[in-house]
């Protein structure tokens, strides 16, 4: 009985990170998300506390974190409606119900249901389950956003342009993201007893990952340094892109190793985000991401831990400290504003990404047999987040 107790209890608090986690990255996701329609809009963009807030951040927060529980349902034996879940990008509609009428009246915000049907194509797609021709139509279905993307930036045209430094860094933006959310709606539909042991899964869709996380991040500084932000090939792509899909490669096969009990040199791939330091200005985040990562791996001390959890945080008054030296008087006070609110958040969430990545070298080996897995009783009733 104490042992049965022992795993449901383990059972209960791995739901808590995974949930946060989940939480962090959809927040992340949509606030990179929001780069992209700025960039489409252009001078016309504006941003706003309902339609920004309400309309895009939470829906995306909301979304990670079911995604982070149906990660949790699988691991501990699968719940059998947890492939429900794979609906959750659907509160993208719920949270702005105006845009179902709106495409069939006036052809507008066909965006914000064509983003989730593909995310939940393309994780049916990945997931593998199911009929062979499903998982192809759904997959085709998934990679229209491509096509889609290309005729669209053709029509506009300018600097949106795919010849372009900053067209291409915003259809790496765009199309990066939709294929994080096809991976992250893959985890309802994958089996209770799948460890994708696959390291070449996992490399690519680190790299994916990385790549993501570098546009995202590059709209945040796209946006702070308006209207005076230009994007060159190097600077964007060889500075900051490239080395964004390393890392998330290098992770990735950490994640594999990890899975599989590599030998213990793999653990050095700890310090893979150093490949930023192409950039040396890029140490002032990446050094306490990696802190961070080692106080959330949960393999030292208690001290120690608190010490590195504490250094993770100094980007917080480094920011602060920067903004109120280097803008002007009103600078700190447009922080406030949904402009300044998002942006905070996009920079904030993608180091909080970052740092949670950095703790999956070190965090502990999984059993290599099913038999050692934590396995505890199946979910009674349909959870509730």
């Amino acid at each position: 009985m104490n042992a049965a107790a022992s795993v449901e209890r383990r059972a209960r608090t791995t739901a808590v990170p995974l949930v946060l986690g989940g939480v962090v990255c959809g927040l992340a996701w949509a606030a990179a998300l929001r780069v992209v329609m700025a960039t489409t809009a252009g001078v016309e963009s504006t941003v706003e506390w309902l339609g920004t807030f309400e309309g895009i951040l939470l829906p995306g927060a909301v979304t990670g974190g079911l995604l982070g529980w149906a990660e949790h349902l699988r691991r501990t034996g699968g719940h059998p409606r947890r492939r429900w879940l794979v609906l959750a990008p659907l509160t993208f509609v719920l949270a702005t119900p105006g845009v179902v009428p709106s495409v069939f009246v006036d052809g507008l915000g066909g965006g914000a249901i064509g983003v989730p049907l593909i995310g939940m194509a393309g994780g049916y797609a990945l997931a593998g389950s199911g009929p062979r021709w499903a998982r192809w139509a759904a997959g085709g279905l998934a990679l229209l956003a491509v096509p889609g993307w290309l005729v669209t930036a053709s029509l506009i045209g300018g600097e949106l342009a795919l010849g372009t430094p900053r067209g291409a860094w915003t259809a790496v933006l765009y199309l990066s993201l939709l294929a994080v959310l096809c991976l992250g709606c893959a985890v309802p539909l994958r089996g209770p007893g799948e460890t994708d042991r696959a390291g070449l899964r996992l490399v690519v869709a680190g790299v994916v990952c990385g790549l993501a996380w570098g546009a995202g991040l590059r709209g945040f500084m796209a946006e702070i340094a308006e209207p005076t932000s230009s994007v060159s090939w190097i600077g964007t792509f060889g500075a900051i892109l490239l080395p964004a899909a390393v890392v998330g490669g290098l992770l990735g096969w950490a994640e594999h190793r990890r899975r599989t009990g590599g030998s213990a040199r793999w653990r050095r791939l700890a310090l893979a985000p150093l490949v930023f330091a192409v950039d040396p200005f890029a140490l002032v985040v990446v050094l306490p991401a990696m802190a961070g990562g080692y106080a959330l791996s949960g393999r030292a001390s208690r001290r120690a831990r608190w010490v590195c959890g504490a250094a993770a945080f100094l980007p917080v008054p480094v920011f602060v400290l920067v903004v109120a030296l280097l803008g002007d008087r009103g600078a700190l006070g447009e922080l406030a504003t949904p402009q300044g609110a998002w942006t905070t958040t996009l920079l904030f969430s993608c180091l909080a990404v970052l740092t949670i990545s950095c703790a999956i070298p070190r965090r502990p080996v999984v059993p290599a047999s099913p038999a050692e897995e934590m396995t505890p009783p199946p979910v009674p009733s349909w959870p509730t987040v």
